[in-house]
């Protein structure tokens, strides 16, 4: 890809559906902490399990770049690609610690209402 070229519709809606999905499963995660913050753990959980269902389909559109670079065709860098990457990445660590980020507010809960 040259700089007078566009980046292709099918590579750019496959950037697109990557950043979307990946915001989605942050926010669904964002979700879960508010809900764990006001003691809602059952909701908490449920959101969290959503959003890892999410996250499964961004990784799905990440794995197509991964596969077609593997097999030998050209992936052209792109500011867009990137920005798909820095979501997927920055999502992928906080899904890996939330579960224990509702464990802990949970602990700390009980550990509250014991002494109050």
């Amino acid at each position: 890809m040259n700089n007078t070229e566009i980046i292709p519709e099918e590579i750019l809606e496959k950037i697109m559906t990557g950043v979307a999905v990946a915001g989605t499963a942050k926010s669904l995660g964002k979700e879960a902490i508010a809900k764990a913050n006001e003691g809602n753990f059952e909701e908490a959980r449920n959101l969290f399990l959503e959003a890892k269902k999410q996250f499964v389909e961004v990784h799905d559109c990440h794995f197509d770049f991964i596969q077609k670079e593997a097999s030998g065709e050209r992936v052209d860098l792109c500011l867009l690609l990137i920005h798909m990457e820095d979501h997927i990445m920055t999502t992928s660590l906080f899904l890996d610690t939330l579960e224990d980020q509702i464990n802990l507010i949970e602990r700390i809960h009980k550990i509250e209402a014991k002494i109050f």
